[in-house]
């Protein structure tokens, strides 16, 4: 079992989330996440290997044989009612609803606001299966169980702005 209060160093994680803050932008978002699910690959040691890129369906394989699905956003677990935000699971832009597969045994939720992680089992999120999308939701936020809460930003990571960076090495590599 992996332990992801204590084998993903979230303060690293966090750093790269806050060097990523911005590419927040529609066509960058996907970039951001991808950048973010990497440092989550480095920072466990690969005990949460990345896996986003090449598998539909999931973005992590365990070193313990689970398939871990992750959802990054601003505002997730909510103070004032039993229930997390709704996030978008599946985005199909179409107008037919699809099946929806269990493809994954947990969800990683990263609320960027609250700097808190947790975790759930797929059986505990509720599914709404729209025209253009797939939206889920854990209606009792007490069975989330949560693996880091506040986090800091590693410090390693301050100043750096990473949409800077990759638009600077486009330019430095046109001479």
């Amino acid at each position: 079992m992996i332990d992801l209060e204590n084998d993903v160093d979230w303060s690293k994680v966090f750093g790269v989330i806050q060097a990523t803050d911005g590419l927040k932008r529609n066509q960058t978002r996907p970039l951001r996440t991808e950048i973010v699910e990497m440092a989550i690959d480095k920072y466990s040691g690969s005990k949460l290997k990345y896996v986003g890129n090449t598998v539909n369906g999931m973005d992590f394989e365990g070193t313990d044989g689970l398939r871990y699905e992750c959802k990054i956003q601003g505002t997730i677990f909510q103070p004032t009612v039993p229930h997390t935000a709704k996030l978008t699971l599946k985005n199909h832009r179409a107008t037919q609803k699809h099946v929806v597969e269990k493809t994954f045994d947990k969800m990683i939720f990263i609320d960027t606001g609250k700097r808190k992680v947790g975790i759930v089992d797929f059986e505990q999120l509720k599914l709404e299966n729209l025209e253009a999308e797939v939206r889920c939701q854990v209606m009792n936020q007490e069975v989330i169980q949560v693996v880091a809460d506040g986090v800091t930003p590693h410090e390693s990571y301050d100043g750096i702005d990473m949409g800077k960076v990759i638009f600077e090495a486009i330019r430095e590599n046109l001479k």
